[in-house]
């Protein structure tokens, strides 16, 4: 009895999540969200570890609209801040990231994302300071699981470009080249 009561209520539960699921990537709708990290990592050479650690703080925050039911425009800024013992480093960041978000009728929406920006860094050891800034660019792509209404939980894999050259630079391209693992948390309103 225990059994067939849990199956009904499983059953009731995924059957309303893809009855809301309906609202998310249509024409109107806002997704707002994005993330928040912190790590803290210690170097450790032959055996002994550094007395000071790096840290780092990001914080990316999302706003997309849909402009027609699967295709949203979104834009991220983001900020990092780094330091390990004299050395910091301060990381603004601009991207527009349109999206396809394909409707599979679920609870389950995949999705590709270009994107395409500016970003700045200044660096101080201490000493002196320097700015680096340039062109970023990549794309992502991974899954988005809508729980409830209108909360979104979001797994993607992604490569980025950022090309960061002093400021009179007449050399070839500094930067970095970055593939991650992200997850990340949205809302959406509308519709």
């Amino acid at each position: 009895m225990k059994k067939f009561f849990y199956s009904v209520v499983l059953f009731l539960l995924v059957g309303s999540i893809s009855v809301f699921a309906q609202d998310f990537a249509k024409k109107g709708v806002w997704e707002l969200g994005g993330g928040i990290g912190f790590s803290s990592t210690t170097f450790v050479s032959n055996g002994e570890s550094r007395d000071d650690a790096l840290t780092s703080f990001t914080f990316e925050p999302y706003i997309g609209w849909f402009v027609i039911n699967s295709l949203e425009l979104g834009l991220i800024p983001s900020y990092q801040t780094a330091s390990l013992g004299d050395y910091s480093e301060n990381s603004f960041g601009i991207y527009f990231a349109p999206a396809w978000n394909f409707d599979l009728q679920s609870q389950l929406f995949p999705f590709i994302e270009g994107r395409i920006g500016y970003n700045t860094i200044t660096a101080d050891n201490g000493e002196d300071s320097q700015t680096l800034s340039g062109l970023a660019y990549g794309a992502r792509g991974g899954l988005k699981y809508q729980l409830g209404n209108s909360a979104l939980v979001n797994f993607s894999l992604g490569y980025n470009m950022t090309t960061l050259n002093p400021e009179d630079w007449d050399g070839d391209r500094n930067g970095t080249n970055d593939f991650d693992v992200m997850v990340g948390f949205t809302v959406f309103l509308g519709n």
